[in-house]
């Protein structure tokens, strides 16, 4: 039985690894936007930030607005 695919590209095409990287690229930049490091591995997204100890909570904040931002990307992209 097959159904039909109405966003993306079937699983295991030979184009769905590199239409995934460009297809995500946008949200790498995003992350990159609020000054922190994004990394990518698969489907997988992690984003890491860095500061001294005293700028621990604006830190925090900054990856609390970054996440936030993500998940409505994921949502208007469907992913």
């Amino acid at each position: 039985m097959q159904a039909a695919v109405v966003y993306g590209v079937p699983e295991d095409s030979v184009l769905g690894q590199i239409l995934f990287l460009l297809y995500t690229v946008d949200l790498l930049q995003l992350i990159k936007c609020r000054h922190l490091t994004p990394h990518g591995y698969a489907d997988d997204t992690q984003i890491y930030g860095h500061c001294r100890p005293p700028e621990a909570g604006c830190l925090a904040q900054q990856v609390s607005v970054c996440t936030d931002e993500v998940s409505a990307w994921t949502k208007a992209n469907q992913l």
